[in-house]
């Protein structure tokens, strides 16, 4: 499930290169809990056993959130401090988790529209917080429709493979 949402997010930043965008930083983190989110959703929809299907998403988020520390904060970024780390920490914690019910509630509302043929609630939520630099609302409409088959793509994908 890590590398699944490592490659999401390197086919996300691949997907704005394509679209003209590789030159505005993204923020990591967000496009990171994106993916996760995808993931878990779809893993908790194709496993019949929910209360094992928790387990497994909860240990993913710990394991995502552990790599997170270790790699980026602890090595990439040379943070010694303990106080620092865990704060840090406690950031994605809590991101990862308030986000994963936000994306949830922007993906119910596509799914309860029988006219939405792709996530347009989703999709625009993701973009309003993906870049660092906010990006304009023409911006966004031009990458509105790729990224709703991107994330379209990872959805199949993700449920296709669970199953």
């Amino acid at each position: 499930m890590k590398s699944l949402a490592f490659g999401m997010v390197s086919d996300i930043s691949r997907l704005l290169a394509d679209k003209g965008f590789g030159d505005q930083p993204i923020d990591i983190v967000e496009a990171l809990v994106f993916a996760m989110f995808v993931i878990a959703d779809t893993y908790s929809l194709a496993k019949p056993e929910k209360d094992q299907a928790l387990k497994v998403i909860h240990g993913f988020y710990d394991d995502m959130q552990n790599y997170f520390i270790q790699k980026v904060i602890i090595a990439d970024h040379q943070i010694t401090d303990a106080a620092e780390i865990e704060s840090v920490a406690a950031k994605f914690h809590d991101l990862s988790r308030s986000r994963f019910a936000q994306y949830g509630e922007k993906y119910q509302q596509d799914i309860s529209d029988p006219m939405a043929l792709s996530c347009p609630a989703t999709v625009s939520y993701l973009l309003d917080n993906l870049f660092i630099q906010p990006i304009t609302k023409e911006e966004k409409l031009q990458l509105m429709g790729a990224v709703s088959d991107k994330v379209l793509y990872f959805w199949t994908g993700c449920v296709q493979n669970f199953k």
